[in-house]
């Protein structure tokens, strides 16, 4: 049997990633190996590829692909949960862009044999995001007023979802062309982040303040974001994705510059939860959150394959690419093109 792997050798653009074809690896104590099914390229992807991401201590050369789905095949002798044939699904930084991986069970959650593997990938990591940002900061109310940056993204979409779920008022950000399936599919007033008026309309849909924003791009809209908040309001953010798609290589200077602009955005959160103006400023990390509330997490996930299986909540897969194929999966995704989830589908 062979491992498909997606390798990162240098911090840096796309190019830098090779599929490389390597021996099966072997459990460890406490570790189980899987099979993969699927996984996903994310915007955090991205973020471990530039080598910016601030949770990252891995160096190259390592396996890309924060997240993936399969059944186990090999177990370490000590390991108690989980057994060869149990489905699972887990978030692990690296290494899940393969055929095979092995990692703790701590890590693990079950998949029900009934969701499809690329629907169960788009929820293990933006899906997760999407939802407990939504539940557990934000606490959004049905009939809520909220703002949503970046409505055509995995989160994006996903949080349109759970709005239109709950019969929230909703006004999203998104490129002119993914407008019209905005508004059909979801009844969200639409905004061109493009548009050279995009400022003054935005201050405009948010005459009368929001419920809850959600936010993952730059300074300048962080401050607008917690502007537009009504008294009891929160603001969550989970990223700085304008300075982090502005970074081409890591140098020393990209990294300072990055991690300053993630610094700044931490300082504004704290110090917003300080001035006594009745509004949250909060941030989001799903491992940080998966590690903190493992228990919650599980709990999550069981509530979100619920849903899928229900109907209700419907993954947007932009395409499905072979593993292959996942330098041009980051290309795209770079692009700006994409609307919904980027998945990558393993032929065994």
């Amino acid at each position: 049997m062979k491992n498909r792997v997606a390798m990162l050798h240098a911090f840096g653009d796309a190019s830098e990633i090779e599929v490389e074809t390597q021996v099966l690896p072997t459990p460890i104590s406490g570790q189980v190996r899987v099979k993969i099914e699927a996984s996903t390229v994310n915007a955090t992807d991205i973020f471990i590829r530039k080598g910016i991401y601030p949770l990252l201590k891995e160096k190259p050369p390592f396996i890309l692909g924060y997240d993936f789905v399969g059944t186990i095949d090999s177990v370490a002798p000590d390991v108690q949960d989980f057994a060869i044939g149990n489905r699972v699904c887990g978030i692990i930084m690296t290494g899940g862009n393969a055929d095979y991986v092995c990692c703790s069970e701590s890590l693990l959650t079950l998949v029900p044999q009934e969701i499809k593997g690329t629907l169960a990938a788009c929820v293990n990591l933006s899906g997760i995001t999407a939802y407990q940002m939504f539940v557990h900061y934000a606490k959004v109310k049905s009939g809520d007023r909220i703002l949503i940056h970046g409505g055509s993204g995995a989160i994006g979409d996903t949080l349109l979802q759970f709005g239109k779920l709950n019969n929230c008022l909703m006004v999203t950000t998104a490129s002119a062309s993914k407008h019209s399936f905005i508004k059909k599919s979801y009844g969200a007033t639409a905004l061109d982040y493009n548009d050279k008026d995009y400022w003054e309309d935005l201050d405009f849909v948010a005459l009368g303040g929001f419920d809850a924003v959600f936010d993952f791009t730059n300074q300048k809209s962080f401050n607008r974001s917690y502007k537009y908040l009504k008294k009891g309001g929160r603001l969550v953010t989970y990223a700085v994705y304008s300075s982090a798609l502005a970074i081409k290589y890591k140098t020393p200077y990209t990294f300072f510059k990055f991690g300053l602009d993630f610094l700044l955005m931490m300082l504004k959160l704290k110090w917003w939860n300080v001035i006594p103006l009745g509004k949250s400023a909060l941030f989001y990390g799903s491992t940080d959150s998966r590690n903190q509330y493992p228990e919650r997490h599980n709990k999550d996930m069981r509530d979100l394959f619920k849903l899928i299986g229900d109907g209700v909540l419907v993954p947007l897969i932009y395409k499905e690419f072979k593993i292959e194929e996942v330098v041009d999966a980051h290309c795209i995704l770079e692009s700006g093109q994409v609307h919904g989830q980027i998945v990558i589908k393993n032929v065994h």
